[in-house]
């Protein structure tokens, strides 16, 4: 397919042309509407120059001018100019369009951001600056006023809410110390597994004889390594011993878990619950500090733990 640039020279002198049936000949025509004549033939190309000689008129003469400066080269450029002009404007519509996609995806981002600090500041506010997390923490705790029972358990922090070794049981030695001391009971039993440089059951025995706890009084329990244990190794002392009643000795906002344990898997005993009145870890006026957040939020999630393994 060659396009015949020369008719456009022929055209532009006002000739009548005579061509070949071609292909681009023929679209050439379908464009021009006929401007060129074409002969199938030495007869009928002989004929169309004879009636091209004898019909050429000064309008058909202006027309084929006229028809060949549509196809000048100006005017190609200027066609190509409008193309290339045309093609730039949808592409900058494009990105008008995105533009204005970004900018509203900005705002709404702006928006968002400005709502999640909103949002983390009241936050912050409310968890450090209120006593917000000990309103929410305070179905944690359970407090019975302390009456005789055949023995007082205290259960062990281990790592316990702290996450720190050995966090917590000189509060609880000290507070079952003084319920014995008080009368309340003539035995004691020391619940933990937990061993750092010592094994936590004996150094909590150390301690209680020291505060004036005579060590024939004090029972050992050294498996324990979680508060169903506590239960469950401490149940089966009380169960050798025939003993029914028991002061349970442990962090203030433990104590929820560990009577829902006791509740479900020893529901005979009669079990008082007796948290330690001063909690070091869990000291506060009124605000909360990150450690004590963790410590709570672990207590609750420790009890859905629970549940799920039904436990309580």
């Amino acid at each position: 397919n060659v396009y015949p640039t020369k008719l456009n020279e022929y055209l532009a002198m006002g000739l009548p042309v005579v061509a070949t049936n071609l292909p681009e000949v023929r679209k050439f025509n379908e464009d021009f509407n006929d401007v060129v004549r074409i002969g199938d033939g030495p007869a009928s190309f002989a004929s169309q120059i004879q009636e091209s000689l004898a019909n050429n008129t000064p309008a058909q003469v202006q027309r084929r001018i006229e028809v060949a400066s549509q196809n000048s080269w100006q005017a190609r450029l200027e066609q190509m100019s409008i193309l290339i002009t045309t093609a730039i404007t949808v592409k900058l519509a494009g990105w008008e369009r995105w533009e204005k996609v970004l900018q509203r995806l900005y705002r709404a981002g702006r928006r968002r951001i400005g709502w999640v600090a909103a949002t983390a500041l009241v936050g912050y506010v409310l968890v450090f600056q209120t006593p917000l997390l000990w309103t929410l923490a305070s179905p944690l705790q359970i407090v019975d006023a302390p009456r005789k029972a055949d023995v007082i358990a205290v259960f062990a922090g281990g790592v316990g809410e702290s996450g720190r070794a050995g966090g917590g049981y000189q509060e609880r030695v000290q507070h079952a110390a003084n319920l014995y001391l008080a009368g309340y009971s003539s035995h004691l039993v020391f619940s933990s597994g937990f061993v750092f440089a010592f094994q936590e059951a004996e150094v909590m025995r150390d301690l209680a004889v020291a505060l004036g706890v005579p060590p024939e009084a004090i029972i050992l329990e050294r498996q324990a390594s979680s508060t169903y244990e506590n239960v469950i190794y401490t149940r089966d002392i009380m169960i050798e011993n025939n003993w029914e009643q028991l002061l349970v000795v442990s962090s203030p906002y433990h104590m929820r878990r560990a009577m829902l344990t006791w509740r479900k898997q020893a529901p005979s005993f009669q079990i008082i619950s007796t948290p330690v009145s001063e909690s070091q870890y869990y000291a506060h006026e009124q605000t909360a500090n990150l450690e004590q957040i963790r410590g709570i939020v672990w207590e609750y999630a420790a009890i859905v733990v629970y549940w799920w393994r039904g436990w309580l």
